[in-house]
């Protein structure tokens, strides 16, 4: 976001990487760039990284559920989510976790938009893959 009032400009950069080293780069990176523009810089808070492990038993059950349920295989993809899982896997790192839901487009941009028909096969899958978890899980 960019707003500028008082003869001042305002940014609001969320900054996120699959690292906290890449965090830490690209928003110094950022930092240098307004500054080399004689922009006075001041930056709060941040989010920890997380890097998904494709070697996950959890991701493993859902790719397996999906099929079930979808007669496909599913998609993996590493993107620019998994805010949730940053801050949990701090607090836990050793927590197996994969993020998942609906198809979202122009994320936290005026105008996004979910696809719908997605929002219920994302429910569909939550509860069948709670359902096949195992009871000693």
């Amino acid at each position: 976001m960019i707003s500028i009032a008082d003869g001042k400009v305002f940014t609001n950069l969320m900054v996120r990487s699959l690292l906290d080293s890449g965090f830490r780069n690209l928003a110094g990176e950022i930092v240098d760039l307004f500054r080399l523009a004689g922009f006075e810089v001041d930056t709060e808070g941040g989010y920890p990284g997380w890097a998904p492990n494709p070697g996950s038993a959890l991701l493993a059950l859902f790719r397996q559920v999906y099929r079930q349920q979808f007669g496909a295989d599913s998609g993996v993809q590493v993107i620019h989510a998994g805010l949730e899982c940053g801050i949990i896997g701090a607090k836990y790192p050793q927590m197996d976790m994969v993020s998942f839901g609906p198809n979202i487009r122009g994320a936290h941009a005026p105008g996004e938009r979910v696809e719908v028909a997605s929002v219920g096969k994302a429910w569909q899958l939550l509860q069948a893959v709670l359902a096949a978890v195992p009871a000693s899980a």
